[in-house]
């Protein structure tokens, strides 16, 4: 069916359909079968097409933001920048993608510490929730970048007409700055255990890594069809 759906009006309309069939309470994983049997690639303006489309047509900018993660990992690999412009060096969007790289090490630091409390019953619990007060802290830079795309980027896109897709953005953002926060003020506690911090890393620590690694695709492609 794929080679049927080229024209980018079927494209967005067969894309609107599957995302709202998220909205709906359909499973990911039928909704990516779906995608992967009627669309190959998608353009990335299509898809901020879509998602504006949607929230002019009435969707609640609310309920787009909590479809955002599912819709992303949904599209996931199925997006086409082939058309992108090259990035020069030094450019500011240049410069946010390599921080993007810096801040995935940070979280990769952050998971594989976790893992090691998982896994050994033995560990200096001590010396682990000091090292990941200094992660999180770090990780906390993504505030700067967070801020420097809403107040640099977000502007040139509302010019441009495309106001939805900033606002769910900025929303993820302050979900992400939240769960950062609330990681913070956990790792404060005194006199934490290992089986705390196990049953806290399900609940705040691993999402807001989850949040901040899973932004950084997001803002790829968002990168690729701004510049």
């Amino acid at each position: 069916m794929s080679e049927l759906i080229n024209n980018s009006t079927e494209r967005k309309k067969r894309l609107k359909e599957l995302i709202l069939k998220l909205h709906t309470g359909e499973s990911q994983e039928v909704v990516r079968q779906q995608l992967l049997e009627s669309l190959s690639q998608i353009p990335y303006g299509e898809v901020v097409e879509v998602e504006q489309e949607l929230i002019s047509e009435g969707l609640p900018e609310e309920e787009v933001l909590k479809l955002c993660d599912a819709h992303s990992a949904v599209l996931d690999g199925k997006i086409d920048l082939s058309s992108s412009k090259k990035i020069p060096d030094g450019h500011p969007v240049d410069v946010m993608i390599h921080e993007n790289s810096e801040l995935k090490k940070v979280a990769l630091e952050i998971e594989i510490l976790l893992d090691e409390v998982s896994g050994d019953k033995e560990i200096n619990i001590e010396a682990v929730i000091l090292k990941l007060r200094g992660l999180f802290n770090n990780l906390f830079d993504v505030d700067k970048l967070y801020r420097r795309k809403e107040y640099l980027l977000f502007p040139f896109l509302e010019n441009q007409g495309i106001t939805g897709p900033p606002k769910v953005m900025w929303g993820k953002h302050d979900e992400i700055r939240d769960l950062i926060k609330g990681s913070i003020e956990l790792l404060q506690t005194p006199s934490i255990t290992r089986e705390e911090l196990i049953a806290s890393s399900e609940i705040i620590l691993s999402p807001a890594i989850k949040g901040v690694v899973d932004m950084t695709k997001k803002r790829k492609r968002s990168y690729s069809q701004w510049h």
